[in-house]
């Protein structure tokens, strides 16, 4: 009988405050896909101090002023885009993987549209994110894209850790339960 896989897609992967390391440490992963396979996503609060415009001449255009992320330790030399339109029919969509000729194509119809790069990104084999899960290493939370796209680097980490901690604290029971009759 085969088991019913758990995918944690398009949720945010919280590092534990007790986790440190060079690249997870106060890291928020927006996990893009997880299956039976293996996972991937990207570190969405870990920007680089450059953008586009540094990267390469391809992106000396309307993108030049993008920031980039570092969007984890496997192929950092690969750069992926991200959109978020902010008005229109397609409010609030996000997309991952934009080509740069379709990015500037959406920037002309929704200038509104906020756009993010991402050098880089992290992986994890079949069940190896699951263990690093059990293990406490992340926290899984629901992905917060406004808050992704509103808030500071340093920011995000803490309001994921306030969101969660509070949402445990509404799970636990009262020091002072009431008697049953």
């Amino acid at each position: 009988m085969k088991s019913i896989y758990n995918d944690l897609s398009w949720s945010f992967l919280v590092a534990s405050p007790s986790f440190s390391g060079p690249f997870f440490e106060e890291a928020v992963i927006l996990l893009l896909e997880d299956n039976e396979d293996g996972s991937f996503g990207v570190i969405v609060n870990k920007p680089t101090g450059k953008t586009l415009g540094e990267l390469g001449s391809e992106f000396e255009n309307e993108l030049a002023c993008v920031e980039v992320f570092d969007g984890g330790p496997v192929s950092p030399e690969h750069v992926s885009l991200a959109i978020c339109s902010e008005s229109g029919k397609n409010e609030g969509a996000f997309s991952f993987g934009v080509p740069p000729e379709k990015a500037l194509e959406i920037l002309k119809k929704d200038s509104s549209a906020k756009i993010a790069a991402f050098a880089g990104y992290t992986g994890w084999g079949p069940n190896q994110l699951q263990g690093e899960i059990n293990e406490g290493t992340w926290i899984v939370s629901n992905a917060d894209i406004d808050a992704m796209l509103s808030l500071s680097s340093k920011e995000l980490w803490k309001h994921a850790i306030l969101k969660e901690m509070k949402q445990f604290e509404g799970l636990q029971e009262p020091e002072n339960p009431p008697e049953l009759n």
